[in-house]
């Protein structure tokens, strides 16, 4: 789809709710150079504006979900909600950048202006709200996706988690208890009291009685201090469960902005090159990679389409990540990041997102003995990264051309899984 087909820009609106692949095309050929270029002026590297990029976009289709959304010029509200999530971004990072001048807000209508502030907002809760969830033990993890799941039985539940029927209120206070204590404490907010909270996450998943409601009900109507922490509470396990919880409509957009990602970001720095010596070095490499396609025309293009990460792991001290291996592993730098990745295992031998990590860069460095060793720990001791690390097997195998092994791994991951997209495409191209 050409720029001039899109007549009026609310189509990319509902084009992004819809996750039609031919509008979210017109956004990259449009937007997406522009962005990528003021990211990369203000501080940040490639990765980084692929990452702000998409981040943008999904802070756009999740709140278009939740409310009505009317925008008169999508480019100047896409370039605001971009500037501010990078802002937002550096300031984690201990970096600033200068204000936005005047004359960039001069072209926005008052009513698009707070609605990027409002996508901003609540964009900024849903990625606290994920970023100490990633800390909780695997248990919590697992007991909160499936109690924030819509329509899900607490027989269900108790099931899913082999936890005992009778334990699961306590078990998920706890959980909460141990998620909301760093989310009130970085907002500043007044937490819940234990019974307060048990009560709350009784009264929102519809576990009370009719009485029990009503008297809930009322107190709502008259503590305006409860009501507000109440309606805080309820916002931020809204807001978790779009990220945590299946659903396959949002796993087709992530797969759809995936499938851009390579196509409109690379991977490694640039670098100013000489114009004789670029064009020599082009025509190399595209000799080159001739001669490798004619070789091999299966195994190099699959695997380099499906082998893109990045490192989103909070930084925390629970998870013990450098905060230089993190940016050496999105910047491409992989054997730095090993360095890096093999000083934290030896300080903590059970990090599970180190071993990852460290397993998808020795995957890049051809090292696929010792990835799978680290990969296949992570797939056997981690509900939270077994489905990625499945993936990445199967594409440790990929890399050597071994089909049915990388078949074998992919059928592994359900269909459930937030990354099935990924496989169901991986296996199409495998036909």
């Amino acid at each position: 789809m050409s720029p001039e087909l899109i007549s009026n820009d609310q189509e990319y609106i509902e084009g992004l709710l819809r996750h039609q692949p031919a509008v979210i095309e017109n956004i990259y050929q449009r937007f997406a150079t522009k962005e990528k270029r003021f990211i990369l002026q203000k501080s940040g590297h490639v990765k980084d504006a692929a990452h702000i990029f998409e981040e943008a976009l999904m802070d756009i289709y999740f709140f278009a979900r939740r409310h009505p959304l009317k925008v008169a010029d999508f480019e100047p509200f896409l370039q605001l909600l971009c500037k501010r999530i990078w802002e937002q971004e550096l300031e984690r990072r201990g970096q600033r950048i200068p204000g936005l001048e005047a004359e960039e807000l001069s072209t926005m209508s008052r009513d698009d202006i707070q609605d990027v502030e409002d996508v901003l907002k609540e964009g900024e809760k849903r990625r606290l709200a994920y970023h100490y969830y990633l800390a909780l033990p695997d248990e919590c993890k697992e007991l909160l996706r499936w109690s924030l799941t819509d329509g899900c039985l607490q027989a269900d539940i108790s099931a899913e988690t082999n936890i005992p029927l009778a334990e699961l209120p306590v078990r998920r206070v706890s959980c909460f208890r141990s998620l909301f204590r760093d989310i009130d404490n970085k907002l500043k907010a007044h937490s819940l009291s234990d019974q307060n909270l048990e009560e709350t996450d009784r009264f929102l998943s519809g576990q009370m009685n009719e009485s029990e409601r009503k008297a809930f009900t009322t107190r709502l109507q008259n503590d305006v201090a409860f009501s507000q922490q109440v309606k805080r509470f309820d916002i931020i396990r809204q807001l978790l469960a779009q990220k945590i919880c299946p659903d396959t409509d949002r796993d087709e957009i992530q797969h759809l902005l995936f499938t851009h990602r390579n196509a409109w970001y690379t991977l490694k720095d640039n670098s100013a090159i000489p114009i004789r010596n670029y064009v020599i070095l082009t025509a190399l490499i595209a000799a080159g990679m001739a001669i490798l396609l004619y070789i091999s025309p299966w195994r190099k293009n699959i695997y380099r389409q499906f082998a893109s990460t990045e490192m989103q792991i909070p930084d925390i001290d629970s998870l013990r990540l450098p905060e230089e291996a993190i940016r050496q592993f999105n910047r491409g730098h992989f054997n730095e990041a090993v360095i890096l990745l093999n000083n934290a295992l030896t300080t903590n031998p059970g990090n599970l997102y180190a071993r990852f990590y460290r397993g998808v860069a020795r995957i890049d460095q051809n090292q696929l003995n010792d990835a799978r060793e680290d990969l296949l720990a992570v797939f056997n001791n981690s509900r939270d990264l077994r489905n990625d690390a499945a993936f990445y097997m199967a594409l440790s195998y990929l890399k050597e051309g071994r089909k049915q092994q990388c078949r074998e791994w992919l059928s592994k991951i359900p269909p459930e899984a937030p990354n099935y997209p990924k496989v169901r495409k991986l296996i199409e191209e495998l036909k």
